[in-house]
């Protein structure tokens, strides 16, 4: 009964992105010239649904109906309003005086306060329909490519699947999903353009299929932090092992003088990642460094279960994958 109530409840989610905004138009940008405009401001009249092109001009943006006004602003050129049609909007800008503001975040952590706005980021429009979830995105102007991602999966989305409180499981091939590090939001997607936050007070788990196709499951662990999801790297009947991975936006710094230079031209997503280990038996949490010494010290109980361990993987590095199979073999 609970998986079918998680079922229906994640079905509303996907049907609100549907309401929302029914057709989705997509075209590009262009100057006289025939180049693309990239980081163009690509906005409907109506609701303020915003989006900008990408690198080669290209942009997706919801949209009401075909009937509905686009404004397309870019710095240096005049704006240009066009019908929204379903797909392949070619629209040419002239040289000009334009209205375009670059949105950029005063605080990393700076959210919309309006829950039903929409913002982009990566050529994708979220909304926030969650009660708990709270993940509005923002805009990122930039003087370079950004690098890193605030998202788990950096590149677009991933299949996957939920389990509930009660420990069912809800799988759905029609949902794609990813992770907002930065929000801590789980974010669900029929069309892999609009998506939703899922309410984290309704999932115990979920698992995202990373690129090689291998299960990455993630939990809310209240004891390393109560608003974003941990990876679980090991999950047995005498230990846990997590790794909680806090993503910071670092703008861009750079400054010169004339003869040196300091800084980087680009906005960047930094991960920190940091493990944890729990004694299922004790209850007893602990941090621990990534180096051979800490993890010994945190097993000492299993001192020698750990010495073969690390002697039949004398070559291996001491990493997530190594970590794993330690507390593996121990469990």
């Amino acid at each position: 009964m609970k998986n079918y109530i998680l079922s229906l409840t994640l079905c509303a989610f996907a049907a609100q992105i549907a309401t929302a905004q029914s057709i989705t138009a997509s075209g590009t940008v262009k100057n006289e010239k025939g180049e693309a405009v990239r980081s163009a401001l690509v906005q409907e009249s109506d609701t303020k649904t915003v989006t900008y092109t990408d690198s080669l001009g290209f942009f997706t943006l919801p949209v009401k109906s075909t009937t509905e006004q686009i404004v397309v602003s870019a710095k240096g050129y005049k704006d240009e309003k066009v019908l929204a049609k379903d797909n392949n909007i070619i629209v040419v800008l002239k040289p000009g005086k334009s209205s375009f503001k670059e949105l950029t975040p005063g605080d990393p952590n700076k959210i919309v306060a309006s829950a039903g706005e929409v913002n982009t980021n990566q050529g994708y429009s979220f909304f926030n329909v969650s009660s708990a979830g709270g993940g509005n995105l923002f805009n990122v102007a930039r003087k370079e490519d950004t690098k890193g991602s605030r998202y788990l999966v950096g590149d677009g989305w991933a299949k996957g699947y939920v389990v509930d409180k009660t420990g069912a499981t809800v799988k759905n091939d029609n949902f794609s999903y990813n992770y907002d590090k930065i929000n801590g939001s789980l974010l669900l997607t029929q069309d892999k353009r609009a998506a939703v936050d899922v309410d984290r007070d309704q999932i115990k788990s979920f698992t995202i299929y990373n690129s090689l196709d291998q299960p990455q499951t993630y939990q809310l662990v209240s004891g390393i932090n109560p608003t974003h999801y941990s990876q679980v790297l090991s999950d047995g009947a005498n230990y846990k092992v997590y790794k909680y991975t806090k993503t910071t936006f670092v703008k861009s710094d750079f400054k010169t003088d004339g003869m040196t230079s300091t800084g980087n031209h680009y906005d960047e997503y930094v991960d920190e990642p940091t493990y944890y280990i729990l004694n299922v038996k004790s209850g007893a949490m602990q941090k621990v460094n990534l180096k051979a010494k800490a993890l010994k010290q945190a097993f000492a109980a299993d001192a020698d279960k750990v010495k073969s361990y690390f002697s039949a993987h004398a070559d291996d590095e001491v990493n997530d994958a190594f970590l794993s199979g330690l507390a593996d073999s121990l469990n």
